[in-house]
């Protein structure tokens, strides 16, 4: 009877020694499983049968949630982790995050029911769940530092002995919304164009512009509109993404074009030797007087001084004067502007009644006249009346014979002295004509 109740003995230990070892293996980490079992790429393995349990692995989605803000993490922010272990059987958990190289991104800190192994990656259960209805763990995650990017949160979860589900949660990180904005070029001449732009980062990716200016008057909603403006100008821009605004703004300086005036027109006697000059310019970098004859400058890169007329000047009878301004910087057109300088004929041929013989009348006059011609050959005759400043304010060919009379009508000009010079091939005179 002993002999028979030996090998019953045996057998009864036998399997009361399997079935411990299973259930040992089973749940042998119970009470959190060592580091690196999330089933991450980095981890290369979770808690499935080739590492600690049987049975198959499978992906779940919605295991893990955060209060991170849908737009993502504010670095160095705290935020709250939930893990749910769901179905029926005793539950376990591990969770990391990570990069797709296994690299801690953020630091973890346990919550209720859970601790952390492996330093500050890996957080994991204190005991085996309950077996019926869902459990869940709380934890928190400090963010990493600006500039880390996405971060995925990798879980393994064991439900019963021969379950593992894996899940992720995959966060970006927060760039606050900002912009930069520009000009190309930034220095243009009144009424050249500049290109406006605005360079936009973070926020939520869908952005719309508003432009204004000061001095005010101009308003875009484009992103890079273009400007034509005629004084300096700043440009401001409001940029939004739906959820935030920010401002950003550029100036375009402008320059003035280069002006230059050289006087009126002048009227000289024959005897003259020299003509004062006093131009006028403005936004200019130098000034240049030149002629169109052979006389001389006092100064020709001044404003004021003389020009001296040389001998074929005053036999040509009219030259011309013309005063050049260089523009500034960013303006590159060259201003200019002329004026004509009339000399008399010789005394004694100028104003005589008999070469080339006319007469002006009535004079004086209320501003209606006639031109006179008195034995003359046939041609033509310029006539050109001017005021006392040199100012032309009649130009005239006509047709001149011996009995020739030429209608002018000034009525509209102001009361005063004025010169008429007359043009003809034998010669030119000058008489004076007073309107009334």
């Amino acid at each position: 009877m002993k002999q028979n109740f030996l090998p019953f003995v045996i057998r009864i230990l036998g399997s009361l020694f399997i079935t411990l070892t299973v259930n040992a293996g089973a749940f042998a980490w119970g009470s959190g499983s060592p580091a690196g079992y999330t089933g991450s790429p980095g981890d290369g393995k979770s808690c499935s049968y080739s590492s600690c349990h049987g049975g198959s692995t499978a992906t779940v989605t919605g295991w893990i949630t955060s209060t991170i803000p849908a737009q993502g993490y504010t670095p160095g922010t705290v935020y709250t982790i939930t893990a749910v272990a769901q179905g029926t059987g005793k539950k376990g958990f591990q969770v990391s995050p990570q990069n797709a190289s296994g690299t801690q991104l953020g630091v973890l800190a346990a919550g209720s029911n859970n601790h952390l192994v492996g330093g500050t990656k890996y957080v994991t259960q204190n005991s085996t769940g309950s077996s019926s209805g869902n459990v869940t763990y709380t934890f928190t995650w400090t963010a990493p530092e600006a500039g880390t990017g996405p971060v995925t949160f990798y879980g393994a979860f064991t439900v019963g002995v021969l379950f593992t589900k894996l899940c992720t949660l995959v966060v970006n990180e927060f760039v606050p919304l900002s912009a930069t904005a520009s000009a190309t070029p930034a220095e243009i001449c009144a009424g050249q164009t500049s290109q406006l732009e605005v360079t936009v980062g973070g926020g939520t990716g869908s952005y719309a512009w508003s432009w204004t200016s000061d001095p005010p008057g101009f308003t875009s909603t484009l992103q890079n509109p273009v400007v034509s403006p005629l004084v300096s100008t700043q440009y401001l821009v409001t940029v939004s993404d739906g959820m935030n605004s920010v401002n950003a703004s550029t100036n375009v300086n402008v320059g003035q074009p280069a002006t230059a005036g050289a006087g009126t027109d002048t009227v000289c006697a024959y005897v003259t030797t020299e003509v004062p000059l006093n131009g006028t310019a403005s936004y200019y970098s130098s000034v240049l007087w030149t002629t169109s004859g052979t006389g001389t400058f006092s100064a020709a890169g001044s404003l004021a001084g003389f020009y001296y007329p040389s001998q074929a000047d005053k036999e040509a009878g009219d030259i011309t004067l013309t005063l050049t301004a260089a523009a500034q910087y960013p303006c590159t057109a060259a201003a200019s502007d002329a004026r004509i300088i009339h000399f008399n004929g010789p005394t004694g041929l100028a104003d005589g009644h008999d070469f080339p013989g006319l007469v002006v009348s009535p004079n004086p006059s209320h501003g209606s006249f006639e031109i006179k011609f008195h034995h003359t050959d046939d041609g033509n005759a310029e006539i050109t009346v001017s005021d006392l400043t040199g100012r032309r304010v009649l130009n005239r060919t006509v047709t001149a014979s011996s009995s020739g009379r030429v209608q002018f009508d000034l009525s509209g000009s102001p009361r005063g002295l004025y010169f008429v010079t007359v043009r003809m091939d034998a010669g030119t005179t000058v008489k004076k004509l007073i309107i009334e």
